[in-house]
């Protein structure tokens, strides 16, 4: 045999090897993937999407039909026409919207006319949202195993919904109705508390509508006249939400997505759809939807990529799925336990040092493993999210108990134990540190209220803004300590006014 045909073979049979050798390596990660999942489910752990459907409830329990039906009519309203609840104007101080003569923003000279204009063109709806949302649940029936390609258009309507119920809260507040004002905004938390969709993008819908409605509750506890009923049924609506279940609800249900993702990939015959998929989100995908034919004797350098996709999507398929989802289903376990830890220890820092560890960890998974890069989500930032938002909701839940405390007793209390038993079960505790909420009565009469912020250090009640990145005085999550707002003085709020003058006057003309 000539030299150049044994070289061959030779080449030939190393070929092979490998080849056997990556299939023995895939079989023995099936085995280990199937055993550590045998082990999760025997710990009580549930891999399904199944698992994880919320049940839907008795018609006549079910606020999410009528409460569609009536935000899917809402009118159109323009985002610049859109107010801003609780709007700082200083560290630690807030704009009190409703009590603006005129109230100015970059583009226009003053809003109210728009605001004013919407709210009683929407009235109507407005009252059939508030008669729905006093049904206990809202459950909305989504066909989860669609898993990554489930469209949830009806999140959006969440925050249409609720920043249409704050801005008539803010007009009733305004003409002093407070009736109204009261509806509007039990209303607008009951959107946000109701809906506890298992998605870790709801999740986050439900968090940044959170921060909305945390902003008019404030707007509202700047009316002295409420009574102690209507600040009581304020308090136990925020009061009764549990965000940490909603939380480990959504951590679990994203985690059987992910897997069902696997499983659809590698049991799917057509690998075009897989390259479709993987090209679609790393952008080696026809943009056009044409075929892989068209593309190569019209666009070979797309032709190209395509083929190298499905290369690596037949490679994924051949050698490298299950190894892909063990390292899928590892992060999504350390992100779980950490969950769990930090609701079992109803705070953030005790859990978050071994979470930042995990994090790392699993990070950045090998190349080979392309779902685990595409599917996986920022999971440090969303646990963080939840943690920030469920600070603030217990400094919201203090706040409303405060003016309880002020409206019978005629002053804020000395400590936070004066509200124990009557407003509160007990003292409220920082999510984030996992002690007291920080709290003093100032000289003026007025209270400081904290969470220590996501440092997990205590400034004192300090609110003024930290690092250079972090100069912007208007987010009070950017403060040293998250402090309750206290109203900003006509001063204060005249000289943020003239600041937005200056910025509409120095704008180019409208066209």
């Amino acid at each position: 045999m000539k030299k150049p045909a044994k070289i061959g073979l030779w080449l030939l049979g190393l070929a092979v090897l490998a080849l056997l050798g990556l299939w023995l390596e895939h079989e023995q990660a099936k085995a280990r993937l199937a055993a550590f999942k045998a082990d999760l489910i025997a710990k009580g752990e549930k891999l399904a999407i199944a698992d994880h459907v919320p049940k839907l409830p008795p018609a006549l329990s079910n606020a999410a039909p009528d409460f569609i039906a009536a935000a899917n009519r809402l009118t159109e309203f323009k985002a610049e026409w859109q107010p801003s609840r609780m709007r700082m104007v200083a560290p630690g101080k807030a704009r009190v919207t409703w009590r603006q003569p005129e109230l100015p923003s970059e583009k226009e000279p003053d809003l109210w006319p728009f605001i004013i204009a919407h709210v009683e063109e929407n009235r109507p709806l407005l009252a059939e949202m508030a008669t729905a949302l006093e049904k206990p649940e809202m459950v909305f029936n989504l066909d989860y195993t669609k898993g990554f390609n489930l469209l949830l258009p009806h999140l959006v309507k969440h925050k249409v919904a609720v920043n249409a119920l704050a801005n008539a809260m803010l007009v009733d507040l305004r003409a002093e109705q407070p009736a109204s004002a009261h509806t509007n905004l039990l209303t607008a938390v009951r959107v946000v508390r109701r809906n506890e969709e298992p998605l870790l993008i709801s999740h986050y819908v439900r968090v940044a509508v959170g921060h909305l409605a945390i902003g008019a509750t404030w707007e509202a506890l700047q009316v002295p006249g409420w009574s102690d009923g209507q600040l009581h049924s304020l308090q136990t609506d925020w009061q009764s939400w549990d965000t940490k279940r909603g939380w480990l609800a959504a951590m679990n249900m994203e985690r059987a997505i992910g897997l069902e993702t696997f499983a659809q990939c590698r049991g799917n015959p057509d690998m075009m759809r897989v390259l479709d998929a993987l090209g679609a989100a790393s952008g080696s995908g026809s943009p056009t939807g044409a075929s892989f034919f068209h593309d190569l004797f019209n666009d070979p350098k797309r032709a190209g990529e395509r083929a190298l996709a499905l290369g690596v999507a037949i490679g994924w398929t051949l050698w490298f799925s299950y190894d892909d989802e063990q390292w899928t289903l590892n992060q999504y376990q350390a992100w779980l336990d950490g969950a769990r830890a930090t609701a079992k220890a109803d705070a953030l820092e005790l859990a978050f040092t071994r979470m930042a560890a995990e994090s790392k960890r699993w990070e950045n998974p090998p190349k080979t493993l392309i779902l685990s890069r595409m599917v996986l989500p920022a999971l440090m930032n969303a646990h963080k999210k939840f943690a920030h938002f469920e600070a603030l909701r217990r400094l919201t839940v203090t706040a409303i108990a405060l003016h309880r405390h002020k409206l019978k007793h005629g002053q804020f209390p000395e400590s936070l134990g004066a509200l124990v038993p009557e407003f509160l079960a007990e003292v409220p505790r920082d999510f984030m540190d996992g002690q007291p909420l920080r709290y003093r009565r100032e000289p003026d009469g007025q209270f400081r209220l904290w969470s220590v912020s996501e440092d997990f250090k205590d400034d004192g009640g300090d609110a003024t803004t930290v690092g250079a990145q972090n100069t912007n005085p208007f987010d009070w999550l950017k403060g040293k300590d998250w402090v309750w707002p206290q109203p900003a003085s006509e001063a204060e709020v005249a000289a943020f006014h003239a600041e937005l003058e200056a910025k509409r006057a120095a704008a180019p003309p409208k066209p």
